[in-house]
């Protein structure tokens, strides 16, 4: 299912980051997630900038609970070096004898728009599947209209591998699916 690369588009507490986005690029780290981050995650993914770019029910805390109990990958919160919470991304085990995983539920909040704080969240990403999950590949799949996450994950080094043409029902119509995937020693910066 797609992942996105939407926030919310309100200045609210919740989704603020106070320092300057572009200098939080370079400092974004990952957490992972517990039981307590369940808030803010379900509240990033209902908010209406970020839930159409999102698979439908991504940010059901039934699914999300599935995550943060899933080894050695799942759910992680994307934090500034202040331990600042700006943004959550998954990863879950697709083949285990293939060693592949999929990055999905990627999501920024709005000031970590355009500043890299995604991309660098996603090589995050991709470095602990490879190191520490002992995966071989990381694919990940968005919608065919957000252009924002192909450019993404094109700028981190994932492959355009295809499109599933009108596979999603979603916001009143058909949508493709654009895959990517990623090879540990495909992964720069």
């Amino acid at each position: 299912m797609p992942s996105g690369s939407g926030c919310c588009q309100r200045r609210c507490a919740r989704c603020s980051v106070s320092a300057d986005s572009a200098a939080v690029a370079e400092r974004v780290k990952l957490r992972r997630a517990d039981a307590r981050d369940l808030t803010f995650v379900t509240g990033l993914a209902a908010d209406d900038a970020v839930e159409p770019y999102l698979s439908p029910f991504a940010g059901e805390p039934d699914g999300l609970r599935e995550l943060l109990e899933a080894a050695p990958l799942g759910l992680f919160v994307i934090e500034t070096a202040a331990g600042e919470s700006i943004g959550a991304v998954a990863l879950h085990i697709v083949s285990e004898r293939s060693r592949l995983c999929q990055l999905s539920r990627l999501m920024i909040v709005p000031r970590g728009r355009g500043a890299g704080i995604g991309s660098q969240a996603v090589r995050l990403a991709c470095r602990l599947a490879f190191a520490q999950g002992g995966m071989h590949r990381v694919q990940a799949e968005v919608y065919g209209d957000n252009l924002a996450s192909q450019r993404l994950f094109q700028r981190v080094g994932f492959t355009r591998e295809g499109v599933r043409r009108r596979a999603y029902w979603r916001r009143d119509r058909w949508l493709d699916g654009v895959m990517y995937g990623l090879l540990e020693e495909e992964l720069a910066g």
